[in-house]
């Protein structure tokens, strides 16, 4: 299932997917109220998102299909009583729910609001091993924790689809890890320009031979 786009887009040349179609939008609006809630999808689980534990129980079939469900599917319910039912131990923290969300959401799109022009860092690794990931998503880490890059230009550095690259950042952004350093909604001509510059054979090896270091290639 293909995740809803936005009319607007982050730039001219990139679509977007929206939070708020999405359990993404439902799980913000949950952290915000701080009231603990029971969301259900008939047929495919639910989830109980504690906010004042920041933590959230899921007992979900396949949790890249209920991610990516239209958030109208979603039955949601405060609780009204004790959640005592729910122990710590088995639980995890909310940001690991809001990464999965948009994760799967995302589906190779920009998060709305969000810009491949925008210059970010990420201020920690994310938990790899306890959450979903992409093929390259450790290299996307170790480049985005030590240097303030530009969203479009972390493919071109890493020679690896942009959509990639877009996944990770959009689920890194959604749990509090991507700081932003500078919004650019758009910079005219930029792609086009790049896009007519073969990149140097010299230049693109020294490219590679500083971030060899940074990444682990």
């Amino acid at each position: 299932m293909s995740p809803e786009l936005s009319n607007k887009t982050a730039d001219a040349g990139t679509a977007t997917f929206v939070a708020e179609n999405h359990l993404l939008g439902i799980v913000q609006r949950i952290v915000a109220s701080r009231d603990d809630t029971r969301i259900v999808l008939p047929g495919k689980g639910e989830i109980a998102i504690l906010p004042g534990r920041n933590e959230f129980h899921a007992n979900v079939q396949d949790m890249p299909e209920f991610c990516r469900a239209p958030a109208a599917h979603f039955g949601v319910t405060v609780f009204d009583g004790a959640v005592h039912t729910y122990t710590s131990r088995n639980g995890r923290s909310i940001k690991d729910l809001l990464w999965q969300s948009a994760f799967h959401a995302s589906q190779g799109l920009l998060l709305e609001g969000c810009s491949k022009y925008d210059v970010i860092q990420f201020s920690h690794w994310p938990n790899l091993t306890r959450l979903p990931v992409t093929p390259n998503a450790a290299r996307i880490c170790a480049l985005l924790t030590r240097h303030p890059t530009t969203i479009m230009l972390v493919h071109r550095v890493l020679g690896i689809d942009k959509e990639e690259v877009w996944q990770i950042c959009s689920a890194a952004y959604s749990a509090g890890i991507a700081r932003m350093i500078s919004h650019n909604p758009a910079v005219p001509g930029v792609d086009a320009f790049a896009a007519q510059q073969p990149e140097p054979v010299k230049e693109r090896g020294l490219f590679r031979s500083m971030f060899a270091k940074i990444s682990g290639l």
